[in-house]
């Protein structure tokens, strides 16, 4: 607001209606800067205004070395103990749990008694720049031999010597007493320790939980702990390994009676299907919400996952199911060829609305994916020039990580044109194409393409054309991370190309692979946000 030199024509913060103070609380951002400034000011009407809206507490924003470490101590020190009895969600990282644990001991309740929801993040954030990664320093160029097999996002690993330090932390921790819905980070990945003495959740009001876990072994126990208390579960799993048989015979111990929502989420190929993955599902016969994401190697069968599969398997030891929703990747080996409308007819007597794609590769996989409509997933992998990603309806508008791959077909200029235009939220782009691109185009040339919310960008087993193209021709102002082969690499920088400097100008990560090395002086020149990589 501009201050006028005629004192009447001054409109001050507290002269405007409460509808309005409130939009502009609203634009604060970290909105936990706002009780910070202004509770305890002196201003009853403000703090008012503010004490309304402390139903849900946000600290995420917070990162090593942030500069908001006097911001937080005034939070926890003034403003936690006006708002205690108003807070009933609340989101933060590891690193906050000791110090609101701490702030809580101090207030006579010693319990934030209308808490119903706790979020936990591990803190996915570079130490001294706060900035989001996907890519853990662990990066994993040797899963990229596997076929048609996704590895992106890399979960965090808790070091398995401090996974029982930061169970206990959470276990028991004040926090956990009075919610009924729990969240742990879905890009860090947690083991459930077996011995009963150590369980996950030390009480048991617990109805909603939502995680991720290493191994389908942890997430069998997990379920036998929660017992009949969970009403909805979700879950991602990072693996599902071949001849782990004691999963077999921890189900019969499982009574989840009283589940009712459940998703599953795997997005690395399960080697295990039909020996571990159904019969836990089968098992959970009382769910009425079921949704799945998953990626299948069919092994033992020459049949992709199709309607008929899912009812016989499934639906039909689910009698109380009234919505199911999925997105589901079958990978096999020389698999026969059928026709796609084989695939839609096994669908006709569910009457739901789907869709599905079939893929023939030349590495001899076939692929096929088979999604319910609205398509609910937030990725695509192993997405070929013949995949129907561009319609008129918008089916992927949603889609924020996109694996490109084939070996039939090179990806052209006015491919990723319509990609731009058809997944305008893309943030994860990894492209796997080795053939050269049909349509040459000029380096220099740089078009109109443009990736908005681009910041992970992986180009590991590539033709150099793709390199060009997307550095060097696409306008990608919020690239953080790159992972590209050494020589393409070496091509580009050797070009200094203006478009590509610009695109790596804010570059945080970079992974150089095939060979595997460390950057160096001549990258630093190239990437000058380098000198501040950390983690």
């Amino acid at each position: 607001m501009n201050c006028l030199s005629n004192r009447n024509n001054v409109v001050e913060l507290l002269d405007l209606p409460n509808e309005m103070i409130l939009s502009i609380m609203n634009k604060v951002k970290p909105q936990a800067i706002l009780p910070c400034s202004i509770i305890n000011i002196g201003n009853h009407r403000l703090e008012q205004l503010v004490l309304d809206k402390c139903y849900s507490i946000d600290l995420s924003f917070d990162y090593y070395h942030s500069p908001y470490e006097l911001l937080l101590k005034r939070f926890y020190s003034d403003v936690l103990p006006r708002i205690y009895n108003n807070i009933q969600s609340l989101t933060i990282t590891l690193k906050h749990l000791l110090y609101i644990d701490a702030a809580i001991k101090a207030i006579d309740d010693k319990i934030l008694p209308n808490l119903r929801h706790l979020k936990i993040l591990a803190g996915r954030r570079r130490h001294y720049t706060g900035t989001p990664f996907t890519i853990s320093f662990h990066y994993d160029s040797e899963l990229h031999r596997s076929p048609l097999f996704s590895t992106i996002p890399q979960s965090v690993y808790i070091e398995d010597k401090l996974i029982d330090p930061v169970l206990s932390i959470i276990r028991y921790s004040p926090l956990m007493r009075s919610i009924n819905s729990f969240e742990f980070d879905h890009d860090a990945a947690l083991l459930v320790p077996v011995n009963n003495e150590k369980l996950f959740f030390a009480q048991s009001y617990l109805t909603h939980v939502s995680v991720t876990l290493r191994e389908l072994s942890d997430c069998v126990s997990l379920l036998n702990q929660l017992g009949s208390q969970i009403y909805s579960f979700t879950v991602s799993i990072v693996h599902v390994y071949r001849g782990n048989e004691d999963i077999i015979s921890q189900l019969d111990s499982i009574f989840c009676c009283n589940l009712k929502q459940l998703t599953m989420i795997i997005y690395r190929n399960i080697l295990s299907y039909e020996e571990h993955v159904l019969p836990l599902l089968q098992h959970l016969s009382s769910v009425e919400h079921l949704t799945l994401l998953l990626a299948i190697t069919v092994i033992g069968s020459d049949h992709f996952i199709d309607g008929y599969h899912l009812q016989r398997n499934i639906v039909s030891y689910m009698s109380y199911l009234r919505q199911f929703d999925f997105h589901i990747r079958s990978i096999l080996q020389d698999a026969p060829y059928i026709e796609i409308d084989t695939i839609r007819q096994s669908f006709i007597e569910q009457q739901q609305s789907i869709d599905c794609t079939l893929d023939y590769f030349n590495n001899q996989y076939g692929q096929c994916q088979i999604y319910s409509l609205p398509f609910i997933g937030n990725r695509l992998d192993f997405i070929s020039n013949r995949f129907p990603l561009f319609d008129f309806k918008n089916t992927f508008i949603n889609v924020t990580i996109l694996l490109l791959f084939d070996d039939v077909k090179s990806f052209e200029n006015a491919f990723f044109e319509r990609v731009t235009r058809a997944l305008p939220r893309l943030r994860t782009l990894e492209i796997s194409n080795q053939l050269e691109q049909e349509e040459k185009m000029n380096t220099i040339t740089t078009n109109s393409t443009e990736f908005s919310h681009l910041s992970t960008l992986i180009l590991h087993k590539i033709h150099i054309d793709y390199g060009e193209q997307l550095l060097c021709r696409t306008h990608l102002p919020n690239l953080v991370e790159l992972v590209i082969r050494n020589d393409v690499l070496l091509t580009i920088v050797a070009q200094d190309n203006q478009q590509a400097r610009n695109n790596c100008s804010n570059v945080e990560t970079l992974f150089i692979v095939e060979p595997w090395i460390e950057p160096t002086n001549v990258h630093f020149k190239f990437f000058p946000k380098l000198y501040t990589n950390d983690l």
